[in-house]
């Protein structure tokens, strides 16, 4: 069954951040210990939605203390308006004064697609009046954010409103104005299989790397499923696409994710088959993507249901979390094409790591594990076992360390009682 699940898997779903004065990364040349580094992390977010809305659960924000004495304990939770809106990714802004949360499936319900939350104390965010929030006007299915250094954001929009193509990169200010939705409408009305999930920004070189996912649409029952192999590099000077790579002779089908390697103008991408993607974007055309790192360490079973990543600033580090693996890996990327597998965040079997993410100061990290599961209407079900595990990294960032470990889980399928099961699937650090 999980096989079949995760043919048409590879389907909706996850990373880059701005030069900002966040604060100071721990060196990677110390000691090679299970340190005991503070981190100056004091919260996780986690934005989740209830299974079912009839029990009166609300699209919410958990809110979950990493201080050592309440340390995996929801501290409070901020409902929204909505239960349909599908949370999906969210992120906090470089200025850490707001949270931005976007809702996968706002477009079915007529619901906001991005809600943005405001910091001033991270204890209880406040949800910013949905009002004051410009949504998108030629493009849905909000998925991925990247902040920026003036404390706005990027965010992939992965469809038009009716779930077909083209979508959309989204542009917002840190007053929640929508600055543009790229390539402009305007100029590029018809951007054929232009459906961004993944995206990764290099400011220096001023490239974006983006990968077309699926057609959400085409994910609902009795729709063929059609998924692309394509991947996009930008001149953010002028918010235009200058290449389409076409990576279907490399095997990728339906690439989910993209992250920038610091700020050496090249980019990871997940393919959709296990592999992960180096692509150089500095350089004349044409760029090819060449692979990288095996997910899926050889097997001869490809099948995907994505892989998440999360990259350190430095370029050194990277986080993976295949899906069908039930696990995170720690790769060392110091030689970009060749990383080499440092550790292994083992979950059970048939939890289905997604989202995973640090803290600013790369010291604690948590990983969600609830992809998606659109019920009765869709062919994607891959709820995992909607948990939400936090785990720390020693000195160097060379090996996992689980510190009490009854209270790094935290499990959504109880955690709001007669309200029912909720899924998490966003995750942002403060």
């Amino acid at each position: 069954m999980r096989a079949t699940v995760a043919l048409i898997l590879s389907i909706i779903c996850c990373s880059a951040l701005a030069p900002s004065a966040l604060a100071a990364r721990r060196s990677l040349l110390g000691s090679d210990s299970n340190s005991k580094t503070a981190t100056t992390a004091t919260y996780l977010y986690v934005w989740a939605g209830p299974k079912d809305a009839s029990l009166g659960g609300k699209d919410s924000v958990f809110v979950i203390s990493l201080a050592d004495g309440e340390y995996g304990k929801i501290v409070s939770v901020v409902p929204t308006p909505y239960s349909t809106l599908e949370p999906h990714h969210c992120r906090i802004s470089s200025t850490r004064t707001h949270l931005a949360c976007a809702g996968l499936f706002s477009a079915l319900t007529g619901t906001p697609s991005v809600l943005f939350f405001e910091l001033s104390d991270p204890r209880t965010p406040k949800l910013v009046d949905p009002a004051k929030v410009d949504q998108p006007k030629h493009s849905a299915f909000a998925d991925e954010f990247v902040a920026i250094a003036d404390g706005g954001f990027l965010l992939s929009m992965m469809g038009s409103s009716t779930g077909g193509s083209p979508g959309r990169v989204a542009h917002y200010s840190k007053d929640f104005k929508l600055i543009g939705e790229y390539p402009d409408p305007a100029k590029f009305p018809d951007i054929p299989g232009f459906n961004p999930h993944g995206l990764g920004v290099s400011w220096v070189h001023k490239t974006m790397v983006t990968v077309d996912y699926v057609v959400p649409a085409s994910t609902l029952v009795g729709n063929p499923l059609t998924m692309w192999s394509t991947v996009r590099l930008w001149n953010i000077s002028d918010w235009t696409i200058t290449e389409t790579i076409d990576a279907s002779a490399q095997g990728v089908k339906g690439p989910m994710d993209a992250v920038a390697i610091a700020e050496t103008g090249a980019f990871y991408f997940e393919g959709g088959n296990g592999y992960i993607y180096y692509l150089d974007g500095k350089g004349p055309k044409p760029h090819v993507p060449v692979v990288a790192w095996d997910t899926y360490a050889g097997s001869a079973n490809r099948a995907s249901a994505g892989c998440i990543m999360h990259p350190f600033r430095n370029g050194t580090r990277l986080l993976a979390a295949p899906f069908v693996r039930d696990q995170v890996q720690l790769l060392d990327t110091t030689n970009p094409k060749k990383p080499k597998l440092l550790d292994t965040f083992q979950l059970p079997k048939g939890a289905g790591a997604h989202v995973v993410r640090l803290s600013a100061d790369e010291l604690i990290g948590a990983v969600a594990t609830y992809f998606l599961d659109q019920g009765a209407i869709g062919q994607v079900h891959a709820a995992g076992d909607m948990t939400v595990r936090l785990f720390r990294l020693n000195d160097r960032a060379t090996k996992f360390i689980l510190r009490q470990p009854a209270k790094s889980l935290i499990d959504f399928k109880t955690v709001a009682k007669k309200q029912g099961i909720f899924r998490p699937h966003g995750l942002a650090i403060y």
